[in-house]
């Protein structure tokens, strides 16, 4: 009786053992394979949003969509009838501006194709107050349009030129005016090696080197709205002029201009890489701490900086 009760005792430690053995041995694997599924559908999102950039050009006479000023509006509302979303574009008011009572109910529209599913806080909300200080929400995105790039320091004469360059904007740099909407033509230096969208995820919030440094969706603030800009919100003017930072993602300009910062910086959260989206269509991966000098070659679209898929992308 002792003997057999030992044999059953050794047989159940050998089962837990080997059901630990199994969850030790699986669990990475299925967090690996799920952030795999997630990934490919964050690649997803960006190759829709630019199958409906490059659709939009072609019937706007070769011109890419753009943010305006008067009335203020951002180039996702311009793109959503060539993302399935034309019923939601025909409540959007162009006559009005992007935070006008009239258009915040389609600003605070959850859209699943602007949100990576790798990024947390997929259904987060920007808190704002608008010109006469009255509060509203914005649905967020965790992608953001290629401007223009600063190199080594945030002054006029170091900002190049990208492919959703704002009209009426000096780019220093590239020594232009971009005095009307980018059309494809423009970009001289190799569509599958610019720029058109980026990963910024998970703005407002702050995060820098895989941590988070500022949780701004978790609190009740309202902040106040800037005419043409976002701090998230896809309806705004959603683009940024991109810069690099420390690899702590403190300080700007750094080497680092991928994964280090989400201020203004390039930021997914894929192991080793983010996501852009170039100006032929096509989604290219991104490795982690890529060098500043490359970040603005690839969003300049002409100034003569020739680069290939080797000098940015990660290894996959």
């Amino acid at each position: 009786m002792f003997g057999q009760q030992q044999d059953r005792l050794l047989d159940l430690i050998v089962a837990t053992a080997s059901v630990l053995l199994v969850v030790a041995i699986g669990t990475p694997w299925l967090a690996g394979a799920r952030e795999e599924s997630r990934a490919t559908l964050c690649e997803k999102n960006l190759s829709v949003i630019g199958k409906a950039c490059l659709a939009f050009a072609e019937v706007h006479q070769d011109s890419l969509p753009s943010n305006g000023r008067e009335p203020h509006r951002g180039w996702n509302t311009l793109v959503l009838p060539f993302m399935d979303q034309a019923a939601l574009y025909d409540q959007y008011q162009l006559s009005r501006e992007w935070w006008d009572g009239a258009n915040q109910q389609v600003g605070a529209t959850h859209l699943s194709g602007l949100v990576c599913p790798s990024a947390p806080h997929g259904d987060r909300e920007v808190r704002l107050l608008d010109p006469d200080g009255k509060e509203f929400t914005a649905a967020a995105t965790d992608y953001v349009a290629s401007s223009g790039a600063y190199l080594l320091t945030n002054v006029q004469e170091r900002l190049y030129r990208g492919a959703m360059a704002s009209p009426g904007r000096y780019y220093g740099g590239s020594k232009v005016t971009a005095g009307h909407a980018i059309k494809l033509s423009d970009i001289t230096d190799g569509r599958a090696n610019s720029f058109l969208v980026v990963e910024m995820a998970d703005k407002p919030n702050e995060w820098r080197s895989g941590k988070l440094h500022a949780h701004k969706t978790d609190d009740e603030e309202h902040r106040p709205l800037v005419e043409g800009f976002s701090f998230g919100q896809w309806i705004a003017p959603n683009w940024n002029h991109l810069r690099s930072y420390d690899k702590e993602g403190r300080n700007q300009f750094g080497r680092c201009a991928v994964n280090c910062s989400n201020g203004g910086s390039i930021y997914g959260f894929h192991p080793q890489k983010a996501h852009a989206l170039m100006a032929d269509g096509s989604v290219a991966p991104l490795r982690a701490g890529l060098e500043q000098e490359v970040m603005v070659a690839l969003v300049s679209i002409a100034d003569g900086e020739f680069i290939s898929a080797e000098d940015y992308q990660a290894n996959e």
